[in-house]
């Protein structure tokens, strides 16, 4: 998936879902509507920024981790 907005609204989706289950059914006490949409926003806004955060530091790690090859000649010199 290229779209990092879908990506983040699928994630938002699920954590939406799922507190959603969790105020009806494991809370006594129900929150407000309002909370369950900013708490879902606050998800989406982070993982937009945690996927540009990643895509920003890969091409760092790699070389990092893995340098360019050192090219060494090895045959004979000609002369």
């Amino acid at each position: 998936m290229d779209n990092i907005f879908l990506l983040a609204g699928f994630i938002s989706g699920i954590f939406c879902l799922a507190k959603f289950f969790e105020m009806r059914y494991v809370d006594d006490e129900p929150k407000p509507l309002k909370l369950l949409i900013r708490d879902s926003l606050i998800v989406y806004v982070s993982v937009i920024c945690g996927i540009y955060v990643i895509e920003q530091l890969s091409p760092v790690v790699n070389d990092t981790i893995q340098p360019p090859s050192i090219k060494v000649f090895t045959d004979e010199f000609p002369l």
